[in-house]
């Protein structure tokens, strides 16, 4: 069972035939042999095919029958000569074209594993540290139990802090930093608070950057202290550049979270009567577009006043508030209202996955639009190598018991992506669907991994023992497993996802906190904060 399809011109071949023309042919004249007998020899200055100058006639001895009685070669003509050179020229043509197009077909798939969600470039057993990112004040806070991660937008390595940075993930060279802020005491570090950055698009991975720094105060819950987050300010960031292009101070108690579009910011904040207040501005003026006021339940919003999110929604703005759930348009004005939250995430492919208060999962187009609905639970790849459309899993059974007390066995089915069809549905248990590769899926349930042919769902091998890793990626040819060893380093594992097999491991005598691709290259989190980049 093959990973991919051979490209370019592998396994073509193309035949030619060279004809003989009778009547443009010169064939010698047979020469008796025996002394004093003249034959039919070359011209003066000519040379047979072979390359060596005949004697000329009555030189030494006579030039009758080959040695050995074989007949004499013939001479091809100048149009046979021609034809035979063009075949050469086109089987050369031929074999060169098909190198060039099987080398740019590798080099477009290498780009489209990359810039998958999990896509390495390719790792051996002396995978090492090439680069490493010290820990920047106001970003990871380990010790207080903050993290901030890092974000890829247009490329760049966006890291938060004080001030925020971006970086090549290639190399781990610095790019930019951002100038001082423009925001009244928002330096992160100076006052014990944070920042954290987004990008923009569904995705997050365009710009601008959105870098938000909130200040952390105790809070007593149920007689429990802990810290509760209040915004400060928020920043716009240039990717490119590192270039500020806007900055604003927000009121922290009534502001609860801020969305950047390429011309536009939204800031969502509750007013004194509690209801929610969504804002959009001009991103380079501040200029006011729209004010729009929602009201939420009043009950349920009076368990859970202070959440309050909001996240783009295809091309709209998603708003989530205890006791509201719903979707606005450019304009401000409301296209889908649900009365009940919702709980969102994205797919490999740009798409996104809502699961309802209901337990209902619905899937989403990259482009927004709703592709189907489905009960179950819903099982995305983690990893894939960039192919389209790769299944989603459902799973169902073996921990539900039905109005008679029955538990049914589980089972779980792969679904068309684009329209929720059933592909096919195996008994067992699924945990996590870890990589799709190719026409491979490998999935993992009770502690074991294994290999499925996607499209029939026929396991194609089972890894030995209980493999113990946290994340996954890949090349398109091998599965990467990283997590903790027994000793407390990271263990990167090379699994070959023709057979299962170990290809190798190799530890890291550093302590990971999660793991991360940037442009193909695999980047750990330190439990110190700090960024490595391997190679």
């Amino acid at each position: 069972m093959g990973r991919r399809a051979r490209d370019g011109a592998e396994g073509r071949m193309r035949s030619f035939a060279l004809e003989e023309v009778e009547e443009d042919v010169d064939w010698p004249s047979p020469v008796p042999a025996g002394p004093g007998v003249q034959g039919t020899a070359p011209a003066r200055g000519e040379e047979p095919d072979g390359g060596a100058r005949l004697p000329s006639a009555g030189r030494g001895p006579g030039s009758g029958e080959a040695p050995g009685g074989a007949r004499p070669g013939r001479r091809l003509s100048r149009r046979a000569r021609g034809l035979l050179a063009a075949a050469v020229a086109a089987v050369v043509v031929l074999v060169v074209g098909g190198l060039v197009v099987g080398e740019r077909n590798e080099a477009a798939r290498i780009e489209r594993v990359m810039a998958s969600s999990g896509g390495v470039r390719s790792l051996g057993a002396d995978v090492a540290v090439v680069w490493s990112i010290d820990p920047l004040a106001g970003g990871n806070a380990p010790d207080l139990g903050r993290w901030s991660q890092p974000v890829l937008v247009d490329g760049v390595l966006v890291v938060p802090g004080d001030p925020v940075a971006g970086y090549d993930p290639v190399t781990g060279e610095r790019l930019w930093r951002v100038a001082d802020s423009s925001v009244p005491s928002a330096s992160a570090s100076r006052s014990g608070g944070q920042t954290r950055c987004s990008g923009s698009g569904p995705r997050g991975d365009r710009g601008p950057v959105v870098c938000t720094t909130s200040d952390y105060r105790p809070v007593t819950v149920f007689g429990e202290t802990s810290e509760e987050a209040h915004l400060r300010g928020v920043e716009v960031i240039d990717p490119t550049t590192g270039d500020l292009v806007t900055s604003r101070a927000v009121d922290g108690e009534t502001t609860a979270a801020t969305v950047a579009f390429t011309d536009g910011l939204a800031t969502f904040a509750w007013d004194a009567g509690g209801q929610v207040v969504v804002t959009l501005e001009d991103l380079a003026t501040g200029e006011v577009r729209w004010t729009r006021e929602l009201v939420p339940d009043p009950e349920e919003s009076a368990a859970s006043a202070r959440y309050l999110q909001g996240w783009p929604d295809g091309d709209g703005l998603r708003v989530e508030a205890a006791g509201l759930s719903v979707t606005l348009d450019a304009h401000g004005k409301s296209v889908d209202t649900r009365e009940d939250p919702s709980w969102d995430s994205t797919l490999p492919d740009g798409g996104r996955l809502s699961m309802g208060g209901d337990g209902t999962w619905t899937v989403f187009a990259p482009d927004g639009h709703e592709s189907f609905s489905v009960e179950g639970n819903v099982v995305p790849f983690e990893v894939t190598d960039g192919s389209a459309d790769a299944p989603l899993f459902v799973s169902g059974g073996g921990d539900v018991m039905d109005a008679a007390g029955t538990i049914a066995r589980p089972v779980f089915s792969a679904l068309d992506r684009r329209t929720g069809r059933t592909l096919w549905t195996v008994d067992g248990s699924l945990d996590r669907a870890v990589a799709q590769i190719g026409d491979v899926g490998v999935l993992s349930g009770a502690g074991r991994l294994w290999g499925v042919d996607l499209a029939t769902g026929e396991r194609a091998w089972e890894a030995e023992g209980i493999l113990t890793y946290g994340q996954s990626f890949t090349d398109g040819t091998d599965l990467y497993l990283v997590g903790r060893s027994g000793n407390g380093s990271t263990r990167v594992t090379a699994i070959s996802v023709d057979s299962g097999q170990e290809l190798w491991a190799s530890d890291l005598p550093v302590a990971l906190f999660w793991a991360f691709t940037a442009r193909g290259r695999l980047v750990l989190v330190t439990d110190k904060g700090g960024l490595l980049g391997l190679g």
